[in-house]
C-alpha cells in the first residue's frame, strides 16, 4: 500500500508537522522513470506518465516525472531541431564557402 493511500484511508493527521507533500510514487517506480528516460532520449515526460498509470493503475503527472528526474540529476534535453552535418556535407559546405569567398 502507497503512503500516500495510507493516510487517506486512516485519516491521521501525522503529516501536519511536514513541510513538503507525502510522495506518492515508490522508490520503484522512480527508479523505472529513470530508465526509461536513460534508455529512450526522445521519450516525453507525458509518455513516461502513461506508462506508470496504465502499470501501477495510479495517476501520475507528467509534472512529477519532470521532477524525479531532476531529483536523480537528468535534466530536460530540448528535441534536435536539425540533422547534423555529416563529414562530406561539411568539407562540401566549407568547399562551397571557400570558392564564394571575397578577398
Amino acid at each position: 500500500m502507497r503512503i500516500c493511500d495510507r493516510w487517506m484511508q486512516e485519516g491521521t493527521t501525522g503529516r501536519r508537522g511536514r513541510s513538503h507533500p507525502l510522495q506518492c510514487s515508490t522508490s520503484r517506480e522512480d527508479r523505472q522513470i529513470v530508465r526509461m528516460a536513460v534508455t529512450n532520449r526522445s521519450v516525453t515526460s507525458r509518455t513516461i506518465a502513461q506508462h506508470i498509470e496504465s502499470v501501477t493503475h495510479y495517476p501520475v503527472s507528467a509534472c512529477t516525472i519532470r521532477r524525479r528526474l531532476q531529483q536523480s540529476g537528468l535534466s530536460a534535453r530540448r528535441a534536435l531541431l536539425c540533422l547534423p552535418l555529416t563529414q562530406n556535407h561539411r568539407h562540401l559546405r566549407r568547399q562551397w564557402c571557400d570558392e564564394r569567398r571575397m578577398w
